[in-house]
């Protein structure tokens, strides 16, 4: 048990306190990173939430414009359906005070049907009475751009009105829109389905990215005839010509990171032909698209004269980020490291203290104060230890028992410090003759035990006393003294002389007896035969 604890003990110095710093900057370490990834997971939840909340009001934002051209054409049409054909001024105040109550919008138009044999008497009428310089014309918007010939075709889609009205866009009055497929198409479409139409985007004459939402005229629900009767005409359409830039608010109201576009659904998100809207924001850098998620929301608007696509993006990077909290996160938590490191210094140190007593308080309890071999108590343990061991092995084991001799005249000729140097200096000579694992322990006085283990035989036993004696032949110099003394020694084997501590012990005690008998016959005989002056037991 001895050999065991002082293992435990050991360990405990150097073993628990590597643990206690390991157990707290594992701590520290997960509480840091717990708490920091809470701060960016509610950074995170906050930016989500902005971001759905900024997507549904640009949503609700460009849903509300679209529904709003409707109800504006709708009245526009209306309004067209019960004037007089000669009455522009009411037509031109309706649309007049519509513009400057809906900034989005435009302009107005309004678009008759001509058959081609009747487009000369058609001109002849708009002349006379609107307008003197009123000519039909056709603009390439799907080429060159550019003014061209009309074309002879069965009938003619020509602007006859518009609002507002300015120098620029005066030239336009007389233009065939059908002259250009896609306008055709749209116009054809609304008209056989008696609704309101979208067309592609368009760049107006003017330079402007709109398209036209159009409706065929109503007929006037009092029997009278419709007012592009009067002119020849086979037909008509009102027109709202939307700028596509301002269905949606730009400028300033974009998220970091954020994409908006607004495209038609006949096109793919990714061609330009398609877009009506986008506005892009500084794209985020490598490390962010990697570290942050990128957040979308793609939905139609809630009209199917209009039905384009809103699409938002938005790739999250630092700006979500609370430096401000995190910062303080970390220079607390630089704090607490600093203290908790203190802490754990602090008690390791009082370990290493309490350790340290504990080995000194083992060892004074289980060693020899005087030359630091083992005790009794040690001996014991070791002994029955090593007895346990061996019997499991089926192998041996020696018990020696020493004893100095004339140790008692050492003590009485130079005084007790010599003797006690004499038992020192002796007990580092029994430590250079055995292994570093036999044990050696001191009963008191002069006598000492040597526990051999793991020995084939008595070759061994032999080869060990032989030269514990033979470093005693030396003398031992103490205080200016040099002193000679021999060493007796007895034997017992584990099993042949008992299987017990007791009985191994008190045969090799009787054995070491029996050898000091011996020793004394050969001294009295060879003292017989030397002088006088040769007897003394110390020599100088």
């Amino acid at each position: 048990m001895g050999r065991l604890s002082k293992t435990a003990v050991d360990n405990h110095i150097t073993q628990n306190p590597r643990k206690i710093y390991h157990l707290v900057v594992t701590i520290w370490v997960v509480l840091f990173f717990t708490v920091m990834s809470g701060i960016v997971a509610v950074d995170l939840q906050r930016a989500e939430k902005k971001f759905t909340d900024h997507a549904g009001m640009h949503y609700q934002q460009a849903n509300d414009r679209v529904h709003i051209n409707e109800s504006v054409l709708e009245g526009f049409a209306a309004m067209v359906s019960t004037s007089n054909s000669h009455d522009r001024t009411r037509i031109r105040s309706y649309a007049r005070k519509m513009l400057r109550q809906y900034p989005h919008i435009f302009k107005f138009e309004i678009v008759e049907k001509v058959a081609d044999d009747k487009l000369d008497s058609f001109s002849e009428y708009y002349r006379r009475n609107f307008y003197p310089d009123f000519e039909v014309k056709a603009f390439g918007y799907e080429s060159d751009r550019q003014w061209q010939a009309v074309k002879e075709v069965p009938y003619h889609l020509l602007i006859v009105f518009m609002e507002p009205t300015t120098p620029d866009s005066r030239e336009l009055l007389g233009l065939d829109v059908g002259s250009n497929e896609f306008l055709l198409q749209s116009l054809q479409q609304s008209e056989r389905e008696g609704r309101l139409v979208s067309t592609h985007p368009i760049n107006l004459v003017q330079g402007h990215l709109a398209y036209l939402l159009h409706r065929p005229i109503p007929e006037p629900g009092n029997g009278d005839p419709p007012p592009y009767s009067r002119s020849g005409a086979q037909g008509g359409f009102v027109n709202l010509v939307v700028r596509a830039d301002t269905l949606l608010d730009s400028g300033g109201h974009l998220l970091p990171g954020m994409r908006e576009l607004l495209y038609h659904p006949s096109f793919d998100s990714a061609d330009p032909e398609g877009h009506l809207h986008m506005v892009d924001t500084a794209k985020a850098g490598w490390l962010e698209s990697r570290l942050f998620p990128r957040l979308s929301m793609s939905r139609s608007l809630d009209t199917k004269s209009q039905p384009f696509v809103l699409r938002i993006d938005q790739q999250l990077g630092w700006s979500i980020i609370s430096w401000g909290k995190l910062g303080l996160t970390l220079l607390i938590a630089g704090i607490t490291f600093a203290v908790v490191m203190v802490y754990a210094r602090l008690y390791y140190r009082n370990e290493m203290q309490r350790a340290e007593t504990a080995v000194r308080l083992f060892h004074l309890a289980n060693h020899d104060s005087l030359t630091g071999l083992a005790n009794r108590n040690l001996l014991n343990d070791r002994l029955s230890h090593a007895i346990s061991q061996t019997a499991r092995q089926k192998g041996k084991l020696a018990v020696l028992f020493l004893d100095l001799e004339e140790f008692k005249t050492v003590n009485d000729t130079y005084g007790h410090d010599a003797g006690d140097g004499v038992l020192r200096r002796a007990a580092e000579r029994l430590r250079a003759c055995v292994r570093a694992g036999d044990t050696i322990a001191r009963l008191g006085g002069d006598e000492f035990i040597l526990v051999l283990e793991n020995i084939e035989g008595q070759e061994d036993i032999d080869h060990v006393v032989d030269k514990i004696k033979s470093g005693f032949e030396q003398p031992f110099n103490v205080n200016s003294h040099s002193i000679v003394l021999g060493i007796n020694i007895g034997s017992a084997v584990y099993p042949e002389n008992g299987t017990d501590m007791e009985t191994l012990i008190a045969c090799a005690d009787a054995r070491m007896y029996e050898d000091k008998r011996s020793n004394q016959k050969t001294a009295a005989s060879r003292s017989a035969t030397l002088p006088t002056s040769r007897r003394l037991l110390p020599c100088v």
